[in-house]
């Protein structure tokens, strides 16, 4: 990397918010904590290092919301540390974002680009992703506009009859990119024998949702993302509103049919989320760690 790309990382992991730890680019883990304290220097060897300090949450407690679902919450004793992936601004139109390390070529992202503009009709911005990881497992970033966040019910607003045709008419193409969308991902992604992440991330200033579906049957992708499936995630909002939250992820449960809350990050910077994301998140972690002692 140049040195100028290693200075510019440096408001980021000193600014007042932090880029967080995570585990294997895994987006369904909760965050470890932060890094910051940035610091770019010239090695023995002339070359240039960009170094940090990796910070990691010191308390956990169990919340009890008033339905009764017991919660983790991991935080800082001391400081207040938000997240940056916190500050998304909302879009005008859809983004798509893909890592072409989960393809043969650039040409099969352009390929599949071409086919799902052709199938739905919608205008839709593209990028690229990268992530430091020998072949992480593939993931396509879906990102919404406000009135594709309206018409799914995950967003509540009073709209026009007229308007709120228009956004139907959205929708409906919507439905047919994300539906091509999936069909060609999981036909042309690898590794093939793993299975597909589509995260739909709605990103505006009072809370970034954000809802994955892991599968490799295109079909769950549109069965996920019906109608009467997404009240769950409206309703679950309003109840952790109280929470504070800046950003609210839900991952779909293809055994049970239905959304399920997975973690969130609210405004000081500490992570909440259920039992079983933590236990997930730890189980691979000291699996890493006993591979590592093996192989030493």
């Amino acid at each position: 990397m140049a040195e100028s790309a290693l200075y510019s990382a440096l408001p980021q992991l000193n600014g007042y918010r932090k880029i967080r730890i995570g585990l294997d680019h895994i987006r369904t883990f909760p965050p470890f904590g932060v890094m910051m304290n940035g610091e770019v220097f010239q090695g023995q060897d002339k070359e240039y290092y960009l170094a940090a300090d990796s910070v990691y949450f010191d308390k956990r407690e169990t919340l009890i919301l008033e339905d009764g679902t017991e919660l983790v919450r991991e935080s800082f004793s001391e400081g207040v540390h938000p997240f940056v992936e916190c500050e998304e601004g909302e879009v005008e139109s859809i983004v798509i974002s893909t890592d072409p390390a989960n393809y043969e070529s650039h040409e099969d992202i352009s390929e599949i680009n071409e086919i799902i503009a052709k199938e739905s009709g919608l205008e839709f911005g593209k990028q690229l992703i990268g992530r430091k990881s020998e072949l992480p497992d593939p993931e396509t970033i879906i990102i919404i506009t406000k009135n594709l966040a309206i018409a799914f019910g995950i967003v509540k607003s009073k709209i026009p009859e007229k308007i709120g045709e228009a956004i139907g008419d959205d929708l409906a193409k919507f439905y047919k990119l994300i539906s091509s969308l999936a069909i060609e991902t999981i036909k042309k992604a690898k590794p093939a024998n793993r299975p597909k992440n589509f995260v739909i991330t709605f990103p505006n200033p009072d809370c970034i949702i954000q809802m994955v579906i892991t599968t490799h049957k295109h079909d769950n992708v549109l069965n996920a993302l019906t109608k009467y499936k997404l009240d769950t995630i409206e309703n679950k909002i309003e109840q952790l509103k109280a929470l504070q939250p800046e950003k609210i992820q839900f991952i779909y449960n293809n055994n049970d049919d239905n959304w399920e809350f997975n973690y969130l990050l609210s405004i000081d910077g500490s992570v909440i989320g259920t039992l079983k994301a933590f236990n997930n998140r730890n189980l691979l972690y000291n699996q890493i760690l006993k591979s590592q002692e093996e192989k030493k």
